[in-house]
């Protein structure tokens, strides 16, 4: 059976999933961990890769259709017209595989800021301060940032969770 992706109503990708999976479909609802700064802590979201959506396995039949557009959390299966459009089984199995071993995708500092990209601090005492990123500090979650201060390039460490991407970036 192929793979469907499935459009839930806002902040319902979970209460969807669950439904579903009370009907009898295989659900894969794909998660990242997501650093945050709430005041001067630092936490972890871990929320959809995909917001507002997520994929279930189905026989691409108008009754299982019904049944999916039909569950509480779903707006909509994707369909072309009526016919549901199925999603590779190697874009599934692609996600799967970055899936560490929480059940969801941890990315690194590296993959957040790779060397070259432009930066801004937000916080901290060097908030408002743009930068070039050096390059990530290996078992540190932390960023090598340059830093223009007093006339020459500083290398300064950054939490990612301090630091916005600027436009132009590298990998952008």
């Amino acid at each position: 059976m192929p793979w469907f992706a499935v459009n839930t109503k806002p902040k319902s990708e979970d209460f969807a999933a669950l439904q579903l999976e009370q009907k009898g479909f295989e659900v894969f609802l794909p998660k990242i961990e997501v650093p945050r700064k709430r005041g001067s802590k630092r936490v972890n979201l871990v929320q959809p890769l995909f917001p507002g959506y997520l994929f279930v396995r189905l026989p691409p039949v108008l009754q299982a259709v019904k049944q999916v557009n039909w569950t509480p959390g779903v707006k909509y299966l994707l369909c072309a017209g009526e016919t549901p459009v199925p999603v590779p089984e190697e874009a599934i199995a692609l996600i799967r595989q970055r899936t560490g071993p929480r059940g969801h995708i941890t990315p690194g500092a590296q993959v957040q800021f790779p060397p070259g990209t432009r930066v801004a601090v937000r916080f901290g005492p060097f908030a408002g301060l743009v930068g070039v990123v050096e390059r990530p500090v290996p078992g540190r979650s932390r960023v090598r940032v340059l830093l223009d201060l007093l006339r020459r390039q500083t290398p300064i460490e950054f939490d990612p969770v301090d630091l916005d991407r600027l436009a132009g970036a590298p990998g952008e």
